[in-house]
């Protein structure tokens, strides 16, 4: 699930390990390989994380499963960095986060053995 605001373009992932928030700006100038701390704030409610730096972003793991249930409801997230506060749109993102969730268990259950680029066996 993707979005942009402003020069941020941001990116909601669902890994093995849960949830990843990913950000990317083109403005920035990060060290690679550093983590920020940074609180996350949606919905009332807020979470310490780690920002863990590439060049031009950061991923961030959403491991707090009741902070992750505000978050679908949310209409804005909040990351606060020592720096600045980055404000993201969720508006409307309830149904995208439950096509995320959904895709993720499809997909898991499939195996590592399928492949998703050719067409599985017909029987006649």
């Amino acid at each position: 699930m993707s979005r942009t605001a402003g020069d941020l373009a941001v990116s909601f992932v669902r890994a093995e390990s849960g949830l990843l928030l990913l950000l990317d700006s083109s403005k920035w100038k990060l060290e690679r390989g550093s983590a920020y701390p940074v609180r996350l704030v949606a919905a009332g409610q807020s979470v310490e994380a780690k920002a863990l730096a590439e060049t031009k972003g950061v991923t961030i793991a959403l491991a707090e499963s009741s902070f992750n249930a505000k978050l679908r409801t949310a209409n804005a997230l909040e990351v606060q960095g020592e720096g600045a506060a980055l404000r993201v749109p969720l508006d409307k993102s309830a149904l995208a986060f439950e096509r995320l969730e959904m895709c993720f268990d499809k997909n898991s259950r499939e195996g590592p053995e399928t492949n998703p680029f050719v067409a599985p066996s017909r029987r006649p």
